[in-house]
């Protein structure tokens, strides 16, 4: 397996870094999220970086300090506590104060889905790189870890690497997206939970309009805002949902399940079985139900 670790001291009295250099084996490369270079840097004085045109994603914490970065010619003012996520195919620059130099725990990373994330994650933070979560200890940490996996040259250590790095994307993204539970003047949490309640009722599109007072293409409007799903669809998966878990752990037909979950017509119960797990409802149970067995 190919692999490089290596740690880097910086005496040049501009930087005190400590930086570890991956080289990414076969299977990782091609299946994983991998690290390229992970590390923390201390700043002595200023010192402008400019880079574009890599094959990377990086992810900076601010742990002390201010300074800047420029990102395709827009710029953000960067403090104690603040992160950036950056695509670094784009030409980015960073800085730090002169008057209060930063510290920073940094990892370049890619890999097949890095950029998916990274344009999920633009999407969510109305397509700004740089943000404020609550916290910031959590982010150190995982950049430590991340630290110490490269000094293990091994496809175990890839593939933790690989789950630390999905868990600090997951929290990056759990940091920047945040669902409305209200739009407009619809409470859209409560319609879920009358769904969630009352999704055998063949009628409870109907009831909805009823009960929340508004017709059912604003409310279906708000919900999808809010979810990125439409109330049909919500519905039909939650029935789904419910007639597998049925399937698993009650002994009842599956007909009789198909019709206490809200579907109209077996056959279609069938088919959207077929569609979705690529088998029928009577196969999936001689799968999945341990009773069964």
């Amino acid at each position: 397996m190919s692999d490089i670790s290596t740690k880097l001291f910086s005496n040049q009295g501009i930087t005190v870094s400590t930086r570890y250099i991956h080289t990414p084996g076969e299977f990782a490369s091609a299946n994983l999220l991998y690290v390229q270079e992970v590390g923390t840097l201390k700043s002595l004085r200023p010192h402008k970086s400019t880079r574009e045109g890599l094959e990377s994603i990086l992810f900076m914490v601010i742990k002390s300090g201010e300074g800047f970065v420029r990102i395709k010619g827009r710029e953000y003012a960067l403090k104690e506590d603040d992160c950036v996520l950056i695509n670094c195919m784009d030409s980015y620059e960073h800085e730090s104060s002169e008057s209060n130099p930063w510290e920073l725990s940094w990892v370049h990373f890619y890999g097949k889905s890095a950029v998916k994330f990274y344009e999920l994650f633009l999407k969510e933070n109305d397509g700004a790189n740089v943000f404020a979560p609550s916290e910031t200890e959590s982010y150190v940490k995982m950049i430590e870890n991340l630290m110490a996996l490269c000094n293990d040259k091994s496809v175990m250590s890839e593939l933790y690497a690989n789950e630390t790095l999905i868990e600090l994307l997951t929290e990056v993204l759990s940091d920047v997206i945040k669902p409305s539970e209200n739009v407009g003047d619809i409470d859209v949490s409560t319609v879920r939970t009358f769904i969630n309640d009352n999704y055998a009722n063949k009628s409870v599109c109907e009831e909805i309009s009823t009960k929340f007072e508004n017709d059912l293409n604003s409310i279906n409007a708000a919900f999808e805002e809010a979810y990125g799903i439409g109330i049909d669809e919500y519905l039909k998966i939650r029935r789904f949902n419910v007639a597998k878990e049925m399937l698993r752990f009650t002994i009842e037909s599956e007909e009789q399940i198909a019709c206490e979950c809200g579907f109209d017509d077996y056959n279609e119960f069938i088919k959207m079985f077929t569609e979705s797990e690529g088998m029928t409802p009577e196969i999936y149970r001689s799968k999945w139900a341990q009773w069964i067995k």
